[in-house]
């Protein structure tokens, strides 16, 4: 728990929480208070009547109604526990799912938490609060401790949809090895803004060394004798520039933004480009 804390905090002293901020828009503006012309404010904000009865430039200033809601949903399948440099998909999974949190505390908006495989394992309802960011926390600690069956985003995204009504910023956290989300995530993106978050360890695109090897699938446990030896069975698939990453192609179908994090190579860096680039736009 403290030292997911000290990771977030410095991330978030190093800019996060502003571009998480700026990323993520509440419902709308509303009138704050009228004050004196500065240089270098926007003159479409002039008051013309306070300017005219006080005959001094007066602007008017607003404050982001915001009222955020935001989920984290971290996938704990078997195959996220699968790691081959220095920690597991999962484990990459939790420091995120800390960052987000500590990063809503920061930021005032409510943060709650899904963690799913084959079947919802626990779910903690949105709240503010630095105390119940630590219960998020702690329960995704707990959560990705053991990474066990199969990974159903759909029945993830019906759940989602189902408890919470309320418009919500969706980070969604998987290493989406499971093909079968199009449907609900497609709908899930109409009522939320879902932000996919892509987990991958180098090995499982890397070419393997020529052999035969049992491969001992991580999810369902079954075992099959594979051969990597040249003319044997094909290497793991890599997306090509002919065809594309058909996951990336998926989900921007769903209205999905996708971000690739590898447990290999930092990813604040890659984190904050995507969220500063994301609040540009909006």
């Amino acid at each position: 728990m403290r030292e997911l804390e000290i990771v977030s905090s410095k991330l978030i002293r190093a800019g996060f929480a502003g571009e998480y901020h700026s990323a993520f828009h509440g419902r709308g503006i509303e009138f704050s208070q009228v004050r004196e012309y500065q240089p270098g404010d926007d003159v479409r904000t002039i008051d013309w009547n306070v300017t005219a009865r006080s005959g001094t430039p007066h602007v008017k200033e607003f404050v982001e109604e915001r009222d955020l809601t935001v989920i984290v949903a971290v996938d704990v399948s078997g195959s996220m526990s699968f790691g081959s440099i220095d920690w597991r998909k999962c484990d990459l999974a939790t420091e995120l799912a800390a960052l987000f949190a500590y990063s809503a505390v920061q930021n005032a908006d409510r943060v709650g938490l899904l963690i799913f495989s084959d079947s919802v394992r626990k779910y903690i309802a949105p709240r503010r609060g630095h105390a119940h960011a630590q219960i998020v926390v702690r329960a995704a600690i707990a959560g990705t401790r053991e990474c066990t069956g199969q990974a159903d985003l759909q029945g993830a995204s019906r759940f989602l949809d189902r408890v919470n009504r309320r418009r919500s910023v969706i980070i969604l956290l998987s290493d989406f090895l499971d093909s079968h989300f199009r449907t609900t995530l497609r709908r899930l993106g109409s009522r939320h803004d879902v932000i996919a978050i892509r987990i991958s360890d180098p090995r499982e695109t890397r070419p393997l060394a020529p052999a035969l090897a049992h491969i001992v699938d991580a999810e369902t446990g079954a075992v099959r004798l594979v051969d990597l030896r040249k003319g044997g069975t094909p290497q793991p698939a890599r997306p090509s520039k002919t065809t594309g990453d058909p996951v990336a192609r998926e989900l921007g179908r769903s209205g999905v933004e996708l971000l690739d994090v590898s447990t290999a190579a930092p990813y604040e860096r890659d984190l904050l480009r995507f969220f500063g680039r994301r609040g540009v736009r909006r």
